[in-house]
C-alpha cells in the first residue's frame, strides 16, 4: 500500500514538473512574441518618420529651386 502512494506521489510530482516547464516556455516564447512586435513596431515608425523627412526635404529642394 506504501509502495502505491509513493509510485503515485512520484508520478504526479514528475507530470507537475513537466507542466511548470510548458507553462514557463510559454511564458518565454510569450515574451519574446511581444518583444518582436515591439521592436517591428519601433521600426515601422522609424521607417515612416524616415519617409517624412525624406519628403519634406525633397519639397524644400524644389521650392529653393523656384526661387532660383
Amino acid at each position: 500500500m506504501v509502495k502505491q502512494w509513493m509510485l503515485l506521489v512520484i508520478a504526479l510530482v514528475i507530470f507537475g514538473c513537466g507542466k511548470k516547464d510548458e507553462s514557463a516556455k510559454s511564458k518565454v516564447e510569450e515574451a519574446v512574441k511581444e518583444a518582436v512586435t515591439k521592436e517591428l513596431q519601433m521600426y515601422e515608425g522609424a521607417k515612416k518618420q524616415m519617409e517624412k523627412i525624406e519628403k519634406e526635404a525633397q519639397e524644400r529642394r524644389e521650392k529653393e529651386k523656384e526661387v532660383k
